[in-house]
């Protein structure tokens, strides 16, 4: 026990606490709330570990909504001034059969107990504020030297929930603690238990895994673990790229680029997955060197299967798979050519695109970079003239309207939205003036055409 430590939960968590105490029952914030306080990283969720039984726990937050998150399991949810507090009872598991979650647990009245049960020793710390810090598997000794190391035999954590080896791998990159080499092998020989791990829990631990500053550097160091869940890219690791234009292989490209990219859940995934179907479509001219034709395509259908198995969102599948079809836009890229990526991509998703860009090309060979980034950074200035503008870039942005064609004496239907396109096409491409005057008489040519033509 140590009592030099001091961390000052918000209030409603210092209230839920209180209440637990009030009932005569022990209780102490609990895993990652305190180590992300000791970190000094604000915690997302405070969690509290306590010897109150679930009804028991009800019955001190009678007067708050609760949910029953887990009875099953020991947990229930209170909601203290709008902010959920996870409060779960000492327990011990009983067999993980499915390697997610034990078939039942037994309640207890040992903190230390419950603590031996956790995954990882800097998570298997309780802070009370009067009574310090209850750290019996040396999670404080290995938060200062920033490791990660399971509580016990790391094999049988890693059997018990097989989703662990990738929360491993996840606070590595996130936290940028380094893995205890025993941990390390242990997640390496058990990692085909993931195959038992539910599609979006895989998502989710990889979305985050990816979003921290250790990503690229833990997927190079465990690449078997990731193409256990991503098997599209193993052909990837050891894919020369026998051109001018590329120094390293495919694998070791992407995780450049990745590195280079701000760390955007859908610009990572992009950057991750931009070249995966370089391997499936090499090719060699007679001089030996190396072609990848049609690789964006690929690329493209392997994401999209990727993105399914993982129960991708649409929205989030449109974005990737938007970035990674348009990651190799010739440079430098024309006035003209921005306006209808801004149409079609958006703002937000176009800056995105020149971040993926970017990073794509600090990934190839250095002589280019000089040149090349400088058209990117053209383009970027050339995007925010255009907003600037206020350019007419999408439908909305016409003078007219369908309305307006009706008022033409347009007919209901397909022609309708038909003009409206060519009518943007045209404002595009800077044949006619987005003035309304202009439009309707263009629209006028356009229906005497269609009637000429019945």
């Amino acid at each position: 026990m140590a009592d030099r430590i001091t961390i000052t939960p918000p209030p409603y968590a210092a209230q839920a606490l209180e209440r637990l105490e009030r009932g005569g029952f022990e209780a102490w914030y609990v895993g990652g709330c305190v180590r992300d306080a000791m970190l000094g990283r604000t915690p997302g969720d405070w969690d509290i570990t306590t010897s109150a039984l679930p009804r028991e726990t009800e019955a001190c937050f009678q007067d708050f909504p609760c949910i029953d998150t887990g009875l099953k399991h020991g947990t229930v949810t209170a909601v203290i001034d709008h902010f959920p507090v996870e409060i779960t009872t000492f327990r011990s598991d009983g067999v993980y059969s499915d390697h997610r979650r034990p078939e039942t647990v037994q309640f207890s009245k040992s903190l230390t107990e419950d603590l031996s049960r956790r995954d990882f020793t800097v998570n298997a710390m309780a802070y009370h504020p009067v009574k310090g810090l209850m750290d019996p598997f040396g999670g404080l000794s290995d938060l200062k030297s920033r490791v990660l190391r399971c509580v016990g035999d790391p094999a049988r954590r890693f059997s018990e929930d097989a989703l662990r080896i990738l929360r491993c791998l996840r606070f590595s990159s996130v936290l940028e603690f380094f893995i205890d080499p025993a941990t390390a092998e242990a997640a390496k020989s058990k990692q085909e238990l993931l195959l038992f791990i539910s599609h979006e829990r895989i998502r989710e631990e990889l979305q985050k895994l990816l979003s921290g500053n250790r990503a690229a550097a833990v997927l190079r160091e465990y690449a078997e673990i990731l193409f256990t869940v991503l098997p599209e890219l193993i052909p990837m690791k050891g894919c020369a790229q026998e051109t001018p234009y590329h120094c390293y292989d495919v694998w070791e490209h992407t995780l450049h680029a990745l590195d280079a990219v701000p760390p955007k859940p859908v610009l990572r995934w992009a950057a991750l997955l931009h070249d995966c179907g370089k391997p499936a479509v090499k090719s060699f001219s007679p001089d030996g060197t190396a072609h990848f034709y049609g690789h964006e395509k690929e690329s493209l259908r392997l994401t999209e299967q990727i993105l399914s198995r993982l129960r991708f969102s649409k929205r989030e599948t449109e974005a990737i798979c938007a970035l990674i079809s348009h990651h190799g836009e010739p440079l430098p890229v024309s006035a003209k050519r921005l306006k209808r990526l801004l149409g079609e991509l958006g703002e937000e998703l176009l800056f995105s695109l020149f971040d993926l860009m970017g990073g794509d090309l600090s990934a190839q060979a250095p002589h280019l970079y000089a040149e090349r980034s400088r058209a990117i950074a053209e383009a970027k200035e050339l995007t925010e003239k255009l907003l600037r503008q206020k350019e007419c870039l999408t439908l909305r942005d016409l003078a007219i309207n369908g309305c307006d064609l009706l008022e033409l004496g347009f007919p209901e239907g397909p022609l309708l939205g038909n003009t409206l396109h060519i009518l943007l096409e045209m404002v595009l491409d800077g044949k006619l003036s987005n003035e309304r005057s202009i439009l309707l008489e263009e629209a006028q040519k356009i229906k005497l055409s269609f009637s000429c033509t019945k």
